[in-house]
């Protein structure tokens, strides 16, 4: 494989890990409020701990799934930067 090439990827594969996390967590903030404000502004306690409860498990889905990606994304930085310099 060309050395330029897998030194593209590995920088590729790097930028996804760095900006990914991010990405979700913006997108989780717009989850909750859009939520929230869809849920009306006048919420009782039942309402109240069914919006945390659904929070909660969506937050838990959510960084699940990003840890899974992230390991992966990582691995392939490894591999893609151990080919490039094989290719030395």
């Amino acid at each position: 494989m060309n050395r330029t090439l897998t030194i593209g990827l590995a920088i590729l594969f790097l930028a996804l890990a760095l900006i990914l996390p991010i990405y979700a967590l913006i997108e989780s903030y717009n989850e909750d409020f859009r939520d929230l404000l869809h849920r009306g502004p006048l919420l009782d306690d039942t309402q109240i701990q069914e919006y945390f409860q659904d929070a909660t498990a969506r937050h838990i889905r959510t960084l699940t799934i990003l840890a899974i990606v992230e390991v992966v994304f990582v691995i392939l930085f490894v591999l893609a930067l151990r080919a490039s310099f094989k290719a030395l």
